[in-house]
C-alpha cells in the first residue's frame, strides 16, 4: 500500500475513535515548584487525550474562572496542554498506529499553532527531530526554553493530522522563589507556586508574612492601629521589628496607634471612666471595672470584669 493510502486509512480508523470534546484534561491548574526535575511523556495519539475547549476541557476550569485566561484562540482540538518547570524533560511517545508512517513535530509560532501548516511550510530548522521517528524520543532541552512553545505534527502532503489534534502546547516557567542559591524557597515561610496564567512561580507566603521571598514580618496581622485606622508595613521589617508600621488616623484620632482622641477632658467625656489628658490637644478614656468603650469615648459594661485601661476596640 502507498504511503498516502496508508495516511487515509489511519485517518480513517482514528476518525471513528474521536468523540467530539470526549476528554477532560486531568491538569491542575495550580502547581508547587518541585526540587527535582520531572520526566513528563505525552502520547502522541488522536484516541486519547484530546481536548476542544481550552478552558473546561484543556484546563479543568469552571466558567466562574474563565476570565483568568485570556488564550481563547486556543481553543482548537489539540493534545492535553503541559506547564512545565526549568529543567523538566519532556519524551514523545508515537501512535502504534503511525509506525508506518512515523512522526515529524515542528515548532511553530501561535499562528502556525492554530492554522497547521504542511511541512513544506515550515523551515528546516524547526523541525524537531529532522526526520520522521518512531517510538519514543526525547525533545531537546534547546526547544524547552523559559517560555511557551507550540509543536504540531507537519505533514508533507494528506490530511493535516494537526487540524485533528496533534498539537501541543508547552509551557516552560522558572521560578522567582530564593533570595539567593543557597537560601531556602520563600525563606521556608511559603509556597513556591505557578496558576496556569503566571509566566513563573512565585511565593504565596503563610501568614503573617509577606514580601517577594517572604523575608518580611506582616506587623500589622497584630492591628495595632485603633479605632479603624489603616495599618501600613514599613519595608524590610522582622518579627522584631515591633515598631515598624504606621496608623493613618481619621481626623478624630491621633497618637502613634490612633488611640488619643481629638480635643480635651470635658465633663462626662467618658461616661463611666476616667477621662485622661494625653497631651494638650489629645485625651482617652480609662474604663471603670467592669466597662469596655468603643473608640475610647464611652464605658460600657461588659461580662467579663477586667480592672484595666483601655488599649483597644
Amino acid at each position: 500500500m502507498k504511503p498516502k493510502s496508508v495516511i487515509f486509512v489511519i485517518i480513517h480508523v482514528l476518525q471513528g475513535c474521536i468523540v467530539d470534546g470526549q476528554t477532560i484534561c486531568k491538569r491542575h491548574w495550580t502547581a508547587e515548584w518541585k526540587t527535582q526535575p520531572t520526566v513528563h511523556v505525552v502520547k502522541w495519539s488522536l484516541t486519547q487525550n484530546i481536548c476542544s475547549s481550552y478552558y473546561t476541557e484543556c484546563w479543568n476550569i469552571d466558567s466562574d474562572n474563565r476570565n483568568a485566561i485570556e488564550s481563547s484562540a486556543l481553543s482548537n482540538s489539540q493534545i492535553c496542554p503541559l506547564q512545565l518547570q526549568e529543567g523538566d524533560i519532556l519524551f514523545i511517545s508515537s501512535e502504534p498506529s503511525f509506525q508506518p508512517l512515523g512522526m515529524s513535530l515542528a515548532n511553530v509560532s501561535l499562528e502556525g499553532f492554530i492554522k497547521c501548516p504542511q511541512q513544506t511550510e515550515v523551515p528546516q530548522e524547526q523541525l524537531i527531530f529532522g526526520c520522521r521517528l518512531n517510538g519514543m524520543h526525547q525533545i531537546e532541552s534547546q526547544w524547552l526554553g523559559t517560555g511557551t512553545h507550540y509543536f504540531i505534527e507537519a505533514v508533507t502532503s494528506g490530511p493535516l493530522l494537526c487540524n485533528l489534534g496533534l498539537r501541543l502546547n508547552v509551557t516552560v516557567k522558572p521560578h522567582i522563589c530564593q533570595q539567593s542559591s543557597s537560601a531556602s524557597f520563600c525563606s521556608g515561610r511559603g509556597k513556591c507556586l505557578s496558576h496556569i496564567w503566571d509566566d513563573a512561580y512565585h511565593c504565596y507566603c503563610n501568614p503573617p508574612y509577606l514580601g517577594r521571598f517572604c523575608q518580611e514580618f506582616d506587623v500589622c496581622s497584630r492591628k495595632p492601629c485603633y479605632n479603624n485606622a489603616s495599618c501600613i508595613n514599613k519595608e524590610g521589617q522582622t518579627e522584631q521589628d515591633g515598631e515598624s508600621y504606621e496608623c493613618i488616623c481619621s481626623s478624630q484620632f491621633k497618637g502613634k496607634n490612633c488611640s488619643e482622641i481629638v480635643g480635651q477632658c470635658q465633663p462626662h467625656s467618658c461616661s463611666n471612666g476616667n477621662c485622661i489628658n494625653v497631651s494638650s490637644n489629645t485625651y482617652k478614656c480609662q474604663c471603670d471595672t467592669g466597662f469596655a468603650g468603643k473608640k475610647f469615648i464611652h464605658c460600657n459594661i461588659q461580662s467579663c470584669l477586667h480592672d484595666s485601661a483601655l488599649n483597644y476596640l
